[in-house]
């Protein structure tokens, strides 16, 4: 009798047409690091560092039968390239490469407060997803005040212009997140009142989408 059932992840559960793009935008991310630290690559030089992080890879997943880290990946590029770059640059370099999002929630309470919407986060098994919450009963403050979003954003140690907000109130979530100079994703697929009067960078129906959504929105300010 079948009791389990385990996927894949790439080309299985989740397929990447933009791989070709993605592979340009880490070009892009590792000639900007390279200029801040006061170097120069040229754009063949960048390939093949990018090569060599795949060759690297390969010869450890079929060698070792593990998958090296975003960081040891980091390392072959930075081999590669026979250049060394203060901590202060090689770690958000890692962080870009490995395209994390580091998750926060921003919400206006009503009747019931922040507590009791954390046991509700937690008891589903997603408050352990998200570094900070913001719930307005904690802090007299509530959105479309842009020191919300700036707060919040000085907790994760992000720019404004490096974030997107995702809500599905024009009001609060749209405009405010837009006034404190982050992206907005318009989230219609429970609320789509404000609809014809959104100002969102972009508007998504289904979660399913969301990735996209915010790929899309990274090439964009890169």
């Amino acid at each position: 009798m079948l009791r389990a059932v385990t996927f894949d992840f790439w080309s299985t559960l989740f397929a990447d047409p933009r791989g070709r793009e993605r592979e340009a935008l880490r070009s892009t991310v590792l000639a900007d690091a390279l200029a801040a630290a006061g170097l120069q690559a040229s754009g063949q030089a960048l390939d093949e560092g990018l090569r060599a992080a795949w060759d690297h890879f390969d010869s450890v997943w079929l060698r070792e039968h593990r998958t090296p880290s975003c960081a040891e990946l980091v390392d072959a590029i930075l081999r590669s390239l026979r250049v060394q770059l203060p901590d202060d640059l090689l770690q958000p370099l890692v962080e870009r490469f490995a395209g994390r999002y580091r998750l926060a929630i921003i919400c206006d309470t009503g009747y019931s407060p922040g507590a009791v919407l954390r046991e509700l986060l937690e008891r589903h098994d997603m408050l352990a997803h998200f570094e900070y919450t913001y719930f307005s009963n904690e802090h007299g403050m509530s959105k479309p005040d842009t020191r919300v979003f700036i707060h919040v954003l000085e907790e994760l140690g992000v720019r404004p212009a490096e974030a997107a907000h995702v809500g599905d109130i024009q009001r609060t979530d749209i405009a405010g997140a837009q006034a404190a100079g982050m992206s907005a994703v318009h989230f219609v697929g429970a609320n789509n009142t404000d609809v014809a009067h959104s100002t969102g960078d972009v508007m998504v129906s289904h979660f399913e989408e969301l990735p996209q959504a915010l790929g899309g929105l990274i090439c964009a300010g890169c």
